[in-house]
């Protein structure tokens, strides 16, 4: 069995890091690069997880290349398949534990999405799976309970420290002591755990009291209450669940609830508690949430693990071989649908989105994906032509949001030792308003070239005209895609800033 395990982590392991080093970084993942490039406690969006995570992966920012940023979801990855199987074998028998980790690695979140793409999902699904081992060796092993006690709260802090909503996990503990354990109660290693995941995660209460509280004051905009029924964020909600954790795990698993309501899921009665409570709590909420805010499906994601702990149980333990064939085939599924997704990313003719000229492939997120250096190469063709005819020795490159502008940062600015600064509101250039500060500034009389893409495309006369003099007309550069007009780059040369 061990042979088995350690073979589906290389293979796992094989097949993301062939998507990590085909496609380029996604808007989010060049955002959170530019976390790395200033360590603080805490940022704009998310807590420092997972800049800490980059810089060990790319030595220090030394390589910063799609798949060195991506080599830590690629070993965490690995090991949560691993910890998947440990947990699982644990409470059931080896057969289930590869059962289990067979399931984790089908299921798009956790192997695609928190596994491949460097995301705040990533070092907190690892803590969060450390959590369930310690809960799990917690009720394993009551000889060691002040051990794991303190384990627990420690990975909790940890999986804060990644992402918020790591505080489900002493939700769902909480519920399991207060409901059925109430002995912990008595024990000072249980107020040593809450007090070590307190300590652990007070850098982002110290930081937002610095920076008046904006991480929830973006947040709450971000998830602002809908007039009425969100039935579209509910489904959407509800739909990506399906979708994420792949639709034949997610078969699987409600299999597995109808079959617990019936009692013929054979685990012993703690674990069911323990997972149930570790899973459910976090996925009702964001459903019933949804009805009445704008959720993102991936929030979920990490209450799912624990019920595919109880599928790998359910199905080790069944005679119907139509059932459990369907493990594979989850298996297939996902690969079937990576591969599909990376040949629209890489060779889909033109653009799935707007074929309209001036917004030419607007609403497709699949190039977000393809091929920047491209741009790299025609925008230095062009600035050295500009340099040539005395128009321009700027170094200066601008644009006036988070995205596209991270990645006219990563992929334009940063090769060609060019500064990049996004100016903008708050609300759009997000964590740049602070690492502007550690950047060249532009000063009076300055030019500027302002950089932006036709699928997010904001023209700099409505937004720059006060603060430049002139705005010149731009450049347009077409990438094609499948040798069809995938987007254009748009270049303008602005002249005068006016402080």
């Amino acid at each position: 069995m061990k042979n088995k395990i350690a073979l589906l982590v290389f293979v796992a392991t094989i097949f993301r890091c062939i998507i990590a080093w085909s496609i380029d970084l996604g808007n989010d993942e060049v955002y959170y690069l530019t976390y790395a490039q200033h360590l603080q406690w805490n940022y704009f969006d998310h807590p420092p997880m997972v800049a800490l995570l980059i810089r060990l992966t790319t030595l220090n920012l030394l390589e910063t290349s799609a798949f060195f940023v991506r080599l830590g979801p690629i070993i965490l990855a690995a090991v949560n398949t691993y910890l998947i199987y440990a947990i699982t074998k644990t409470i059931k028998d080896q057969k289930s534990g590869l059962i289990a980790a067979l399931l984790y690695s089908s299921s798009i979140y956790s192997s695609i999405i928190a596994g491949v793409f460097i995301l705040p999902d990533t070092p907190q699904l690892f803590f969060w799976m450390l959590a369930l081992y310690a809960l799990v060796q917690l009720i394993h092993t009551p000889k060691r309970q002040n051990l794991y006690l303190i384990l627990f709260g420690l990975c909790a802090g940890l999986s804060i420290m990644s992402k918020i909503h790591g505080v489900f996990l002493w939700f769902g503990f909480g519920l399991y002591v207060v409901i059925y354990d109430q002995k912990h109660l008595s024990k000072p290693a249980f107020y040593m755990a809450i007090l070590t995941t307190l300590v652990i995660s007070s850098p982002i209460l110290l930081w937002n009291i610095d920076n008046h509280f904006i991480t929830y004051t973006f947040h709450s905009n971000r998830v602002a209450i809908n007039q009425g029924i969100n039935s579209d964020g509910f489904w959407r909600e509800l739909f990506g669940g399906f979708l994420y954790n792949n639709p034949i795990n997610y078969f699987l698993i409600i299999g597995t609830l109808i079959a617990l309501s019936k009692n013929k899921v054979i685990l012993a009665v703690p674990y069911l508690r323990i997972l149930l409570l570790q899973s459910l709590p976090l996925i009702g909420i964001l459903l019933v949430l949804s009805l009445f805010r704008n959720t993102l499906p991936h929030w979920s994601g990490p209450g799912y693990t624990a019920l595919l702990i109880l599928a790998g149980c359910y199905l080790s333990d069944l005679k119907k071989p139509k059932i459990t064939k369907l493990v594979p085939y989850a298996s297939y599924l996902i690969i079937g649908m990576v591969a599909i997704a990376m040949a629209v990313v890489l060779a889909y003719p033109g653009t799935l989105g707007s074929k309209k000229e001036a917004i030419l492939g607007k609403g497709d997120v699949t190039l977000d994906l393809y091929n920047w250096n491209e741009f790299k190469t025609e925008f230095e063709k062009i600035h050295q032509k500009n340099q040539t005819s005395g128009l321009t020795n700027t170094s200066f490159i601008i644009n006036n949001k988070w995205f596209p502008g991270a990645h006219i940062d990563h992929y334009i600015a940063q090769p060609l030792n060019m500064d990049f600064v996004a100016l903008g509101t708050l609300a759009d250039i997000h964590t740049y308003h602070w690492l502007n500060q550690y950047r060249k500034q532009l000063k009076k009389g300055d030019t500027a070239y302002y950089i932006t893409v036709s699928n997010s495309f904001t023209d700099p006369n409505l937004i720059y005209a006060t603060e430049f003099k002139k705005i010149n007309a731009p450049t347009i550069i077409q990438q094609l895609r499948g040798n069809q007009p995938a987007r254009y780059l748009y270049i303008y040369v602005m002249q005068g800033y006016k402080e």
